[in-house]
């Protein structure tokens, strides 16, 4: 059990209270002006023998210094490979040690990594390369039961009609990609690298050339790209750079390092919550972060939490609810445990409390941010260890050094207890959408303001409150409805487990409430009216679900965020079909 001491929050706290949602976390917090594989060698220098990075499935454990070696060898030979400055590579793997490795090899090469879900097919894969033109990929194989490399090759049949890897690629479907990397110890596959190949080549040579090329970058230059989750549509390059990602990194160590020291990492690494939040904790302070499995694994994520006594758990609440409903839960000590951090979706406050109830974790709360603005803007922490009720009710108070606002469809602030869209500026705010100059206009103001997309509410403290996506708000005969408050009324059903509201398109009125909702174990003879029933005197009669629907699980992205537009698509569909029928 790490000792908890408790923190000053006196930083975060205005003078005196608010009347305009408007906050600037002012802070004596310092920036650097370093990249992210200056700050880790640094790290790495100063703990060379502590252990740092543990591959529960691929058994692997990591010291600051054998994971250095492995770093500035594929990074030599991704130089040798004659990679430049600003080459966009592409990294199509689960949650690996070479997926960690690259992190900080593109900012000692000056690479942009281009995360990519291992889940993607070929026509998904397709967009995400030419998307940004990614020079490179690095892949594995097989992917549990998923075989990569055939997918690949459907994709970029060229690969077998080359003799060797020393020439590089040609291919139709992706024209910029010239070098394919493959991870394990398979054999010599015909047009690719082998990424042990290339470690072991690259710890042979001098790295005077790579100690200059290092030197040579500059921290306002472009690390990573993430995709947007598309909860809404298609995809979005956002681009962020060495400086933003590792000063977002210090300070959620300076909030939050107490409770860092083993981090279990269940969330999938092409998301910006475990690279930001979790994996390059270790390039700013000494610590152990675990990976449980590749991918998503709930018994995984137990064992790795007993046996090596993580202290935080970070991701959306699926990872939470499946250990609390998981039958071999008991069989596990999770007691280490003193941190959880959820996000990724809105989560009601009950559900904090029970968490923290039933693991039993000492303080949950929950945190917000953006994939636009490097993955965390807020963190319900800033309301102190007592203050319960906004620590797991609220979505927190702004990270250092950055500013908050929630503004009206002009842009101007709105009073305190208003609702607006919330717009954030600051160190972490993404250079834009790489290639997409428009979406960027859309996102980024001329003065740096960052437009979430999001509603919220603001308190006399600086307090965010989620309300809705801007874009998910039914809009009923001109009336707004917010999803949130009818699925927090559905959920107090005795029945219900979970909710998900959404918008039907209607003739009449434009829109229509539409519901999926889960039942509790045992609880199957529930009825639509009987939640229609339990909602009237509870809500306005125009918030009530027209189209209910029992579900076993919703639709969501791989990283746990329900994808309220395709239910939507699903039940309009299923409506048609039964019109059609009769």
């Amino acid at each position: 059990m790490i000792n908890i001491r408790k923190c000053d929050y006196t930083t975060a706290t205005p003078t005196s209270k608010l009347t305009s949602s408007y906050f600037h976390h002012a802070s004596s917090f310092p920036l650097v002006y370093k990249t992210v594989s200056q700050s880790f060698e640094e790290t790495a220098n100063k703990y060379s023998d502590h252990e740092c990075y543990v591959f529960k499935s691929e058994q692997k454990r990591y010291t600051y210094k054998t994971f250095k070696h492995e770093v500035d060898s594929i990074a030599a030979s991704l130089l040798d490979l004659g990679f430049e400055k600003n080459d966009r590579f592409a990294v199509w793997l689960p949650n690996t040690s070479e997926n960690v490795a690259i992190s900080y090899a593109a900012s000692k090469v000056g690479l942009i990594k281009v995360n990519i879900n291992p889940a993607y097919v070929g026509r998904e894969l397709e967009y995400c390369i030419n998307k940004v033109g990614c020079k490179g990929i690095l892949l594995s194989p097989i992917v549990k039961s998923i075989d990569s490399l055939s997918i690949f090759r459907r994709l970029v049949p060229e690969l077998d009609q080359r003799s060797s890897s020393s020439g590089e690629l040609v291919a139709k479907a992706v024209p910029t990609l010239k070098h394919v990397i493959l991870t394990g110890e398979q054999a010599s596959v015909p047009g690719t690298h082998s990424y042990v190949h290339l470690v072991k080549r690259g710890a042979q040579m001098c790295h005077d050339q790579l100690a200059e090329r290092q030197a040579s970058i500059n921290p306002d230059s472009p690390l990573e790209i993430f995709y947007t989750s598309g909860t809404t549509g298609q995809p979005k390059a956002a681009t962020l750079t060495n400086f933003s990602v590792l000063n977002l990194v210090r300070a959620q160590w300076e909030l939050l390092g107490r409770f860092y020291t083993h981090m279990c990492v269940s969330t999938p690494m092409f998301h910006i919550l475990a690279e930001v939040c979790a994996i390059l904790n270790v390039a700013v302070a000494k610590c152990k972060v675990i990976f449980p499995s590749i991918l998503p694994d709930t018994l995984s994520t137990m064992r790795a939490i007993d046996e090596e006594k993580c202290t935080a758990l970070l991701g959306p609440p699926i990872i939470f609810r499946d250990i609390l409903m998981h039958p071999e839960k008991k069989n596990y000590d999770l007691s280490s445990l003193v941190y959880a951090g959820l996000g990724a979706s809105s989560v009601h406050i009950d559900f904090m409390r029970r968490v923290e109830k039933e693991f039993p974790i000492i303080r949950t709360v929950q945190g917000y941010g953006t994939t636009e603005n490097s993955g965390l803007l807020t963190s319900g922490m800033w309301a102190g260890d007592e203050d319960s009720q906004r620590r797991q009710g609220s979505m927190g108070r702004c990270m250092q050094g950055i500013e908050i606002k929630v503004v009206d469809q002009q842009g101007q602030t709105v009073p305190i207890g208003e609702q607006g869209e919330v717009w954030a500026r600051g160190y972490p705010i993404m250079l834009g959408y790489y290639g997409d100059p428009n979406k960027t206009e859309e996102t980024l103001t001329s003065s740096g303001w960052l437009k979430t997309g999001d509603i919220a509410t603001m308190d006399k403290d600086g307090y965010l409150y989620y309300i809705a996506r801007q874009k998910e708000i039914i809009i009923r005969g001109g009336v707004n409805i917010y999803p949130v408050e009818v699925e927090n009324m559905i959920i107090e059903h005795p029945s219900v487990a979970e909710a998900q509201v959404f918008s039907i398109p209607d003739e009449r009125y434009g829109e229509e409430v539409g519901a999926w909702i889960k039942l509790k174990p045992n609880s199957t003879k529930c009825q639509a009216e009987e939640i229609r029933s339990f909602l009237k005197n509870k809500l306005a009669f125009f918030k009530i679900p027209k189209h209910i629907r029992f579900v076993d699980q919703f639709i969501m992205t791989p990283t746990g965020k329900p994808q309220k537009f395709k239910m939507s698509e699903v039940t309009v569909y299923e409506l048609k079909e039964m019109i059609n029928k009769h």
